[in-house]
């Protein structure tokens, strides 16, 4: 065990104390932080190392720029011109085992890259920034537990490549106006555990992804994932989303979950889409399981091969599936039409709802933009919207009807799709094309 201070660390959050955590961390073993505020740049963790920040201690992002990872410091890093993201981090982690951060405040120090700090501005505009506060790439036996990572930049937690992962216990607090502040991102990772997190970010709150590109070999999926006994939040994004990359998502179980919106109450519930870009390549996803989730969201799900805005901005219809995928007792509140939008190219089938309640209230029909110019909030005059899905079936589906009853006509609107109700109460009944079909 060593402590920062034994080899030079300030901690009182003005003097830059990278040079002596990463002497700590050369020495070996878990490096303790004792209370105070420890300024850093980019620290590098090896194999069988960890941190365990005290209660008081905060590692705060800053530091000189030579206090940085190059943006090639690994071939698997990346930067994203789009994004703002210079590829940057605080805490990197490429091909060890058994690594660990336990305890503390861990801070990106998210305004360090504001260009405007009006407060009235709905998304923040920022410089070139920072890129995941932590970034572990092709590690294993990995444990994240019982700390706080807020003000992130950009992702707060990334794991690509990963497996045999623990987390658990971690409070992730992004500012509600910053573009791209994931909570967890984890991208062809296997054997992980999401336990007992309370998260608040204005993007997902918790990101399952399929994108192998960075990791230079074959593909490999993401899968045996379960996310659990967690509460989560976003406030103009998904709490949940499934997609990116164009690898495969497969036996995952997210249970146990309260979901709501915060900020400016546009967020989102879960989202399981093949592709966000204009590339003919998505990911496949295959036998996942949500279950015991309570919501309190705009749009409860989305289930697309393709995103709206790629479809707007000419990207090709894509030959993906996405198959077997369960959602159980599901209590909550929504007000934009829940879309399950497949294509001629590739498959939806398989989707099961189970014991599914919802109170909508809302406008009904909208378009893609709302007044305040948010995106992704189209709506229909029906709860679900169904389009060449090739199955779907409904046991015990009520929907409560709160808004003017004029604005909302149908429990299902149902084009070139085949989709079965059972036991369901159906109050306004659905509506189907001379191509789809539904049975009672």
């Amino acid at each position: 065990m060593q402590n920062v201070r034994d080899f030079g660390a300030v901690g009182d959050g003005k003097t830059s104390d990278t040079q002596a955590i990463q002497r700590a961390i050369d020495a070996g073993g878990e490096v303790v932080f004792p209370p105070g505020v420890y300024k850093s740049g980019t620290i590098y963790l090896h194999s069988h190392t960890g941190l365990r920040l005290e209660p008081g201690a905060i590692l705060l992002s800053g530091g000189e720029e030579e206090t940085w990872n190059a943006p090639d410091f690994c071939p698997q890093n990346r930067t994203s011109e789009k994004e703002m993201n210079n590829g940057r981090h605080l805490i990197v982690a490429c091909q060890c085992e058994d690594i660990s951060i336990q305890g503390g405040i861990i801070d990106g120090c998210f305004s360090h890259w504001l260009r405007e700090k009006n407060p009235e501005n709905l998304f923040l505009k920022l410089h070139p920034r920072n890129g995941q506060l932590i970034f572990f790439c092709e590690c294993r036996d990995i444990r994240v537990r019982d700390c706080t990572l807020r003000n992130g930049s950009y992702w707060h937690c990334f794991l690509h490549g990963c497996e045999n992962i623990t987390i658990s216990g971690l409070h992730i607090y992004g500012d509600p106006r910053v573009l791209c502040n994931d909570g967890i991102d984890l991208d062809c990772c296997r054997f992980a555990t999401v336990s007992d997190c309370v998260i608040q970010t204005a993007d997902d709150a918790i990101a399952i992804r399929g994108n192998s590109k960075a990791l230079g070999d074959t593909l490999r999926p993401t899968e045996y994932i379960t996310v659990t006994n967690c509460v989560l939040s976003s406030s103009f994004a998904n709490a949940i989303r499934l997609g990116v990359g164009n690898g495969l998502i497969r036996e995952c179980i997210f249970s146990n979950l309260v979901i709501y919106r915060s900020g400016f109450g546009i967020g989102k519930g879960i989202e399981v889409t093949s592709s966000y870009s204009t590339s003919k390549l998505g990911v496949d996803i295959e036998n996942v399981v949500f279950e015991n989730i309570r919501l309190d969201v705009s749009r409860p799900f989305k289930i697309s091969l393709s995103s709206l805005l790629v479809l707007q901005k000419g990207g090709e219809d894509i030959a993906n599936r996405i198959r077997d995928i369960d959602f159980r007792h599901i209590r909550g509140k929504a007000e934009l039409t829940s879309e399950i939008l497949g294509n001629d190219c590739g498959e939806i089938s398989g989707l099961r709802f189970t014991d599914v309640r919802l109170d909508y209230y809302g406008q009904g029909p909208a378009p893609y933009l709302d007044k305040n110019r948010n995106w992704g909030m189209q709506s229909s005059d029906s709860a679900f919207l169904f389009r060449k899905v090739r199955s779907a079936a409904f046991e015990r589906l009520k929907i409560s009807w709160c808004a003017e009853p004029d604005r909302w006509r149908h429990e299902a609107e149902i084009e070139d799709s085949q989709v079965e109700f059972r036991d369901c109460t159906l109050e306004k009944g659905t509506v189907t094309n001379e191509k789809g079909s539904s049975e009672k």
